[in-house]
């Protein structure tokens, strides 16, 4: 199942794996959230973000709410560059754990590609009950839809089994 091991002391043992583009498309299409790290004024700021996944064109649109002056706009309309990972563990073995990693320079979607792009959130991305969240008047939220492509793109799989935890 695992291309790679690597062996670890305290007798315990290691294993790891890329997953291929068709792996990586089921894991994008089966979780609608992520974490999306920024750079904000030169310092790393990372938060949760819900996405759709469109396999087809391979993009992750995002759609997100600012208020006044919303510190994820800011870091974006700063810097382009973002970094999203997304994992997941296992249901069935507790011990294997995946994750995807996807790097690239994020972009507003352009008013022709929004249908498509509202049909990808629709079917997987994962929304807090309530968008109260922002603590500010739900008419006075801004929504901004952004994509970021899945060129730069990697997944792997990770087991580790510990001896005498069962």
């Amino acid at each position: 199942m695992f291309s790679q091991s690597l062996g670890w002391s305290g007798g315990s043992e290691e294993r790891m794996r890329h997953l291929d583009r068709d792996e990586i498309d089921q894991m994008l299409i089966r979780r609608g959230i992520g974490v999306l790290a920024m750079v904000e004024d030169g310092r790393p700021y990372a938060i949760p973000m819900s996405f759709g996944y469109d396999a087809d064109k391979m993009v992750l649109p995002m759609q997100w709410g600012g208020g006044y002056e919303s510190r994820k706009s800011t870091a974006i309309d700063g810097n382009p560059n973002v970094c999203l990972t997304v994992y997941e563990q296992d249901t069935d073995d507790k011990s294997i754990w995946r994750s995807v990693v996807v790097t690239g320079k994020i972009y507003e979607i352009d008013a022709d590609e929004r249908e498509q792009a509202y049909a990808s959130l629709a079917a997987n991305a994962e929304f807090p009950a309530d968008v109260g969240v922002w603590g500010i008047p739900f008419e006075d939220v801004e929504f901004r839809l952004f994509g970021l492509s899945t060129n730069e793109c990697t997944g792997r799989e990770f087991a580790a089994k510990y001896e005498g935890w069962d």
